[in-house]
């Protein structure tokens, strides 16, 4: 626990000095920061930052980041929520929030598809940008990717199984805690499985 508290300050000090240098903000650091592992790691193959959360249809929609377009990703639509957490002590969250998280990624991926919400979206945002990836490459799509980034650490357990589908389109929950990014730093010596997954009706 003591090597993950000084993990944590050391990622929170980096995120810290690139957002004040960059003149970004510390959410934006963080997740351009561990957008790169996710990459180099082969989970994503881009990551695009989006900052969109609303309410549509009496349902929070949310989205941080998109990994590309699905036709260029072997049909995968990757969807990332990115919870930076500022201060020495990690954050500790459960199932119920990584839920909470997902089902806002799944609320976005379905608003997307309707002209409605796009409508109502700012022409040339990239929350309008994503959208129009998701519904235009929607019959291309043959996995969906939720991925939650957090410098937290996630204290209920996954199952590397599927997460149900969302049309006939299987869906995996990914979460990249603060464990898992420390096990990835290239600083680390240590790796473990490839991925986690876990249903949304379950995490």
């Amino acid at each position: 626990m003591d090597e993950l508290i000084e993990f944590n300050r050391s990622v929170v000090g980096e995120v810290t000095e690139e957002a004040s240098a960059s003149g970004i903000s510390q959410a934006d650091a963080f997740f351009e920061r561990m957008a790169a592992l996710l990459e180099a790691e082969g989970e994503i193959a881009t990551a695009d930052r989006v900052t969109f959360l609303a309410s549509s249809q009496g349902k929070t929609v949310r989205l941080d980041g998109i990994g590309g377009d699905p036709r260029e990703s072997e049909g995968i639509l990757s969807v990332i929520v990115s919870d930076f957490h500022d201060g020495d002590a990690a954050v500790k969250i459960n199932a119920s929030d990584a839920k909470k998280a997902f089902g806002h990624l799944i609320n976005f991926v379905a608003a997307a598809r309707r002209a409605a919400f796009r409508a109502d979206l700012i022409e040339g945002s990239a929350e309008a940008g994503a959208a129009s990836i998701i519904t235009s490459a929607w019959s291309s799509i043959t996995k969906i990717k939720l991925i939650l980034m957090t410098n937290a650490t996630y204290s209920a357990r996954t199952d590397a199984v599927l997460a149900g589908k969302i049309d006939g389109i299987p869906v995996t929950c990914n979460i990249w805690d603060l464990t898992r990014f420390h096990r990835y730093d290239p600083e680390s010596r240590v790796h473990g499985p490839v991925s986690s997954s876990c249903s949304p009706q379950r995490c």
